[in-house]
Parts: C-alpha cells; structure tokens; sequence
C-alpha cells in the first residue's frame, strides 16, 4: 500500500472515531432521544440514496441501458421509510445489533493491524492490540445488551461509543507516528 493512499485511509479512520465519539457523548447525555435521532438520519440516507439511485437507474433506462435495476433503490427507499416510521424499535433493537457486529468486526481487523505494526514498534502495536481486544468485548456487550430497556441500551451505546472513540483515536496517534 503506498504512503498516500495510507493516509487518506488513515484521516478517514480518525474522523470517523470522533464522529463515533461525539455520537458516544451524545448518546450518555440522552440516550433514548439520541437513539431515535441517529436511526431517523440513517433513515434519511438510506431514503435519499435509494430515490438518487432510483432516478439515475430510471434515466438510464430511458438511454437504453437494460442493467440499470430498479431493484435496490425501491428497496432502499422502502428501508428508509420503516426506518423513520420505526425509529423507536430500530433504535432498541437493529441499531444496537448492528453497532456491535461492526465492533466486532473492527475489533478483528486492530487485532490483525497490532500484529502488523508490532514490527514498525514496541509500543504501538500494544495499543492496537488493547484497542482490538477492547472493541471486540463492546461489540459482544453491544449484541448482548440488546435485550436490556431503550433508556440503558442508549446508555451502554453511549459508554460504548465514547471509549470506541477514544480507544480508535488513540490507537490511531500511535499507529500513524510508528509508521512515520
């Protein structure tokens, strides 16, 4: 991977970890209010993306391009719709679920990033790997406290989140100076 595409890579990865941080601050603040609110802006994206796509596949369909599908944007355009009508029951249910899986996912790939780094430095890679360890014990509380109440799953997510992001940022200060 050369340097460049490194670092965009990199500064993604950062704001996205302050984004979720920020999210995480939130969610502590008022978690039942915040949980609705983040599932009616996924629903929002997930709305706008499928009427683009909708738009664009049905004016490429009128130039003669038959592989243009209608498909996924309707079915995109349907999830957003249930997403703003059900943000309450996404929010206790789905969200959670689905931040946790991507905990756990991330989880594994700091797990095998401290495995790569641990050459680069003899500090680094540790926080990669407590970062790692920690995200994948998040995810499973994540998943498992789906079944406790709105107000206390919105708590969790927050606690959740705020250490994700500041575990993420930084792993990412050390990771980012090792492989200077």
């Amino acid at each position: 991977m050369n340097s460049e595409s490194w670092k965009s890579r990199e500064m993604i990865r950062l704001i996205l970890s302050i984004v979720l941080l920020i999210i995480g601050l939130i969610l502590l603040g008022a978690p039942t209010f915040a949980m609705e609110v983040i599932v009616v802006i996924i629903g929002i994206v997930v709305l706008a993306y499928g009427i683009i796509q909708l738009l664009i596949n049905l004016s490429k369909r009128n130039r003669g391009d038959a592989n243009a599908g209608l498909a996924i944007p309707v079915i995109a355009i349907i999830i957003g719709i249930l997403l703003i009508v059900f943000r309450g029951g996404v929010a206790n249910v789905i969200l959670p679920f689905i931040i946790g899986v991507w905990a756990i996912i991330t989880g594994v790939m700091s797990l095998m990033e401290a495995s790569q780094v641990k050459d680069f430095s003899t500090g680094a890679w540790k926080v990669a790997l407590i970062s790692g360890l920690a995200e994948l014990v998040l995810g499973i509380i994540m998943i498992v406290g789906i079944i406790a109440g709105s107000n206390a799953l919105g708590i969790l997510l927050g606690v959740c989140l705020t250490i994700y992001g500041i575990l993420s940022i930084v792993e990412w200060g050390i990771v980012a100076s090792a492989k200077k």
